[in-house]
Order: C-alpha cells, then structure tokens, then sequence
C-alpha cells in the first residue's frame, strides 16, 4: 500500500519516483458492470475528470470533486454498446486524471478494461432440440452461454429431466447459497440407487467456445455416507456421448466419527457445501449437453460449473451464465 509518486522507497525499483499507476480490471465478460471508487488520501480537495479511447465503454460519470464533506464517489464502467466491439479480444483505455491544488499537480491513473466478444451461431436459438425449419437435431438449439471461460447453472434451471421407476430430480427451493437445489424424490429407502448412467436424470444444454479439458463442478449440500460404507454417496455425469463418469465425493470418516473435512471453520458444514469435479478431455467448441444421474438418493446438488479455463475461488462460485 502506497501513494503515488512514491511515500515509500521500497514501493518499487525506481524508489520514490515509480511511474502513475495503472490498474486492470476483470474481464468485462460475463459480469458487464464493473466500478472504480475515487476516494480521498488526505485532507486536500481535487477534481477529477474520467475518459477512454473507445466508444463502446460507457461510464457512469465523467468528472467529479472529492473534498472533506464528499469523500468517495463510485465510477459505473459497462459495455455500452455490443455491436462496437470486435470480434475476440477487446481492451479499452480508461484515464482518470486528478487535478490538486494549489500546485495544479495533474495525477493520471490509466485503468485496462477488457472483454471478450464470442459470436453464436444462429441456429442456438428456440426450442431445444428442433431446427427453425422444423428439423430435429442431435445437438441443443438453446442452453446457457460460456463467459469468462466458465458455464455457470443453478441446478434447478434443467432443460429436461427424466423420471426411473417413478423417481425423478425435485428442486428444494431455498435450500444451499444461492438459488435452491435438486435431489432424487420421491427417498425410496435402502432399495433407491442405481449403476451409474440408468438412474433418473436431468440435462443441462450449453455451448462453448474453445477446444478444452472441461472440468464440471458440482456444489452439494453436505450428507454424510448414512447407507453404510458399501453405499457411499454418488452421482453420476455424462457429456454428450462421451463415457459416464462417476463421483463418489463423501469421504468416510473413523467409526462413529465424522469425516475429517466435515467439521472445522472451513469444513464442509461450515460452508454449507461439497465440491466435486468431473473431467473430459478435447471437448470441441459449440453446442453439448451436460446429464446427471442419480446412483444413491439424498444427495442435493445446488449448482453446476462447467469450467473451460476462467474459473477463480469464490465462495458462492461464478453468478448463472447467460441463457440463449
């Protein structure tokens, strides 16, 4: 922490005199809006004015004054308008210049916003499974839409779910951090659990933009082995036609204990979740279908996420991607 030109003679190499600053702000994709707080470092008043080099950044304002009696004012940075931006890459110049007094000592910050412009083929649109033309096709025609390198989904937004000897995926609204979850209904005791890929099911359509490993990420409500050590909580997934894989994510804890990762300020209670990943290699940019399978009941997954590269620790993970 610092001031510019330079308070502090280990700030930098160049001591007291390192260069204005610059700052980078996250990706404009998926999350549009982002802000940049001017705020006082001393008791002295300024004006402020902010520009940038493209016109498809808007900002909220474009000047303002920080004094004692008005400390902070929050700068709104968004994409103003799509169709000006190019296709792929983006980044955009965005200058706030201070003006003090009484030396009229001008400060530039330089701030790099950038984002990522993916263009979808018209057919991902409209009623999942079938062509504008009335065709049906093997590939979803609508799903929800990478940003930032992840595929965001609340398990309850399902494109279809399939019932097996009269069991199917419930949402439990409310339940987990964010939106609610889903679980196998109706419980069916000691004889409800399957082989993996021929219990009940729901789908997930989505599309992708770059050839990848795709690792898939489930978040779930934290329930202990309670069928004993040969029935260990699992579920199961399947990408398109790729091979089924199972997770058997619940470790076993000593007899009449707990798991060691149950407890503990960042245990899986604590956090009110379980995360369990599942990968496929080489997945091919454009329209796949994500399947979940039930193999024991009481497990509630809460929400999947389907990282192709840009997934960063959160505590609620990634907000829902777009849906087309």
């Amino acid at each position: 922490m610092g001031a510019w030109p330079g308070d502090n003679k280990f700030q930098c190499p160049d001591g007291y005199n390192f260069p204005p600053p610059s700052v980078t702000l996250d990706a404009l994709d998926p999350i549009q809006d982002r802000y940049v707080d001017v705020g006082a470092g001393g008791p002295a008043s300024f004006d402020f004015t902010v520009t940038s080099n493209v016109s498809w950044v808007k900002l909220s304002d474009t000047s303002g004054s920080i004094s004692p009696d008005n400390t902070e004012k929050r700068i709104f940075i968004s994409v103003s308008d799509w169709s000006q931006v190019g296709e792929g890459s983006n980044a955009a110049l965005i200058n706030f210049a201070a003006k003090t007094a009484p030396k009229d000592l001008v400060v530039p910050v330089t701030l790099i916003a950038k984002n990522t412009k993916n263009a979808l083929p018209s057919t991902f649109t409209g009623m999942a499974g079938f062509h504008p033309s009335g065709l049906f096709l093997n590939k979803p025609l609508s799903g929800f839409v990478e940003g930032g390198g992840v595929i965001s989904i609340e398990a309850a937004h399902t494109a279809r779910n399939t019932s097996v000897d009269g069991l199917a995926w419930r949402n439990l609204p409310g339940i987990g951090r964010t939106l609610s979850g889903i679980t196998p209904w109706p419980r069916g005791g000691a004889d409800a659990n399957y082989t993996a890929g021929t219990g009940p099911s729901v789908e997930y359509d989505f599309y992708n933009f770059n050839t990848t490993n795709m690792t898939v990420v489930a978040y779930i409500s934290p329930s202990l082995n309670a069928n004993g050590r040969d029935r260990p909580l699992a579920y199961a997934m399947q990408l398109d036609d790729k091979d089924v894989q199972s997770s058997y994510y619940m470790p076993f804890g000593a007899p009449g204990t707990e798991p060691a990762a149950w407890g503990g300020s960042d245990g899986f209670v604590a956090n009110s979740i379980v995360t369990a990943n599942l990968t496929w290699s080489n997945v091919s940019p454009g329209a796949h279908t994500l399947k979940v399978f039930m193999i024991e009941p009481a497990v509630i997954i809460q929400k999947v996420v389907i990282d192709t590269g840009g997934l960063k620790v959160s505590y609620l993970g990634p907000p829902e991607s777009l849906h087309i």
